[in-house]
């Protein structure tokens, strides 16, 4: 007789290449899911999994009856949520995935709001690293950019994140302020992870334009960092020019301890995207957290523009604020 338990431990080994990892995801002991295993390659007579102290590898069998336990367990999880989706009512274990600085600076503040709303659900935040491949990861919902076209994950938009080149006066004093994208390559430059896709790993690239001019400009990276508020720090720092958020340095550009470099150029928006497989379209939990994380952005533009019509309204600053501050304005 077939035990979905066994094939769901083997499917759970075989995507975290770990028994100490599988049974953590699963909420149960280690060597519970290897006895699980056991018995599932005792009952089929086979080796699924090659075993080593150091290692898993599947076998010729383990690789055809790992594609096939798969179909069986969506099939399974789709019978729940139609029945679940009937009670419309979300509830139970919410796995989500995105970036350190998403998870600290955008989704900690409005989780709160989310969990007060839905107080039958429970969330999980999983933190991606820079070569995670969506393939292998296994949240319901992962917040980040667009995946490739091989990706069969839908993915729903959310904002984009507009940033612009910052550097400190201390790293730019005795150097050749930047006039052109170019340029760039003769500075130290700070990246991070995801403005450099499809690119070799010792090298990075911007995407700038000037109206309907664009260009690209590729570069060898002083340093490179998984998270833009490491590199806010270098450039404050004055270890070189590195993509900041222009809405979050206005004190640090009014003070004179960071100057726009390029200022007259776009640094081409990263577009955030919630993504979530298609077996999970009927999952209340997961519909009921894109629909939270649409309102807030939603909002969260409205909010925005409101903000920028004030900035650049005469009664509230004088003609001499907005020409001083007018470059920083037209970046956001």
């Amino acid at each position: 007789m077939i035990d979905l338990n066994e094939l769901q431990c083997f499917v759970r080994v075989c995507e975290a290449q770990s028994f100490t990892v599988a049974a953590q995801r699963l909420g149960l002991p280690k060597s519970s899911v290897s006895r699980a295993l056991t018995r599932l390659e005792q009952r089929l007579g086979v080796r699924l999994i090659e075993r080593t102290t150091r290692s898993l590898m599947l076998t010729e069998a383990g690789e055809l009856y790992l594609e096939r336990c798969r179909r069986m367990l969506e099939e399974a999880e789709q019978a729940d949520l139609a029945i679940g989706a009937m009670h419309a009512q979300p509830r139970g274990l919410l796995r989500l995935a995105t970036s350190v600085p998403f998870a600290r600076f955008v989704l900690a503040p409005m989780l709160g709001d989310f969990l007060a709303t839905y107080p039958e659900l429970r969330v999980e935040v999983q933190f991606l690293s820079a070569d995670t491949r969506l393939s292998e990861a296994t949240p319901d919902i992962v917040i980040g950019p667009e995946p490739g076209a091989e990706s069969t994950m839908r993915a729903t938009p959310l904002f984009e994140v507009r940033l612009a080149l910052f550097a400190s006066p201390t790293y730019l004093a005795g150097r050749r302020f930047p006039k052109v994208p170019g340029d760039l390559r003769e500075h130290h430059c700070i990246a991070v992870h995801w403005s450099t896709p499809g690119l070799p790993a010792d090298l990075s690239s911007w995407r700038l334009k000037r109206g309907a001019t664009r260009q690209e400009v590729r570069f060898e990276p002083r340093v490179v960092v998984a998270d833009p508020s490491i590199g806010y720090q270098l450039a404050l720092a004055g270890s070189g020019i590195a993509l900041i958020k222009p809405e979050g340095v206005r004190d640090e550009v009014e003070a004179g301890r960071l100057v726009r470099v390029l200022p007259d150029w776009e640094i081409e928006p990263l577009q955030l995207y919630a993504l979530h497989a298609s077996r999970l379209n009927a999952s209340p939990k997961v519909a009921a957290f894109l629909g939270f994380l649409r309102e807030r952005f939603s909002n969260r533009d409205t909010s925005a523009e409101a903000r920028k019509s004030r900035r650049r309204t005469p009664e509230d600053r004088s003609g001499s604020e907005l020409k001083g501050r007018g470059q920083i304005a037209r970046v956001e």
